[in-house]
């Protein structure tokens, strides 16, 4: 049970690492359409909950990653879930900007620049890679990327999609203990994208 709740520290962790970041959006859409566009809980597996993110750890070239300088954020909106006993852990990050074009291109062009990662997590060292994931294609854009973190008592594995469509920004990311699914996180990512008017 010590060993459970202890990957499930550590890969909510990671999963805040991926995610730690900043949502904005154009001057006409709102944080309340937003938050109208995001998964709600009936959209997500049965038996998960919602929660709220733990920790803030940022790794490397993911921290901040929906945070592109020299391009104005507007408004965010994030939902984190869990399934049951924690796993799979679940973060859909919604947000604009003043320019939803060059904040991706800023946004794709760090994540594809990003190989590896290190620091601390939860009191455990670890080590992590990226790698791009074979997706199709989401929205007006889109690039998917696999992220394993190794630590010496726990592997954790995340899908990362981030997806611009008109003028919103969308980061969904999925990790759980040993392996994503990644059927279940294609079910949640088109219903994710389908949400965005």
């Amino acid at each position: 049970m010590k060993r459970l709740v202890t990957v499930s520290a550590l890969v909510s962790a990671v999963l805040i690492t991926l995610s730690s970041v900043g949502v904005g959006s154009a001057a006409t859409v709102s944080v309340a359409r937003l938050r109208a566009e995001s998964l709600s809980i009936g959209q997500v597996p049965a038996g998960w909950t919602a929660s709220v993110p733990r920790g803030d750890p940022r790794l490397g070239c993911l921290a901040s990653l929906l945070e592109p300088k020299g391009v104005k954020e507007t408004h965010r909106v994030q939902v984190f879930y869990l399934g049951r006993g924690d796993l799979p852990l679940f973060d859909e990050t919604i947000t604009t900007y003043s320019s939803a074009t060059s904040a991706y291109k800023k946004i794709a062009s760090t994540i594809a620049r990003c190989r590896s990662v290190a620091g601390d997590l939860g009191g455990y060292p670890v080590k992590g890679t990226v790698r791009r994931l074979s997706l199709s294609r989401y929205g007006n854009a889109s690039v998917a990327y696999s992220i394993v973190v190794v630590g010496k008592h726990v592997t954790v594995k995340a899908d990362y999609l981030i997806v611009r469509k008109g003028s919103v920004i969308l980061g969904i990311l999925e990790g759980n203990y040993p392996s994503v699914n990644l059927s279940q996180f294609l079910g949640l990512a088109a219903k994710a994208v389908a949400k965005i008017k």
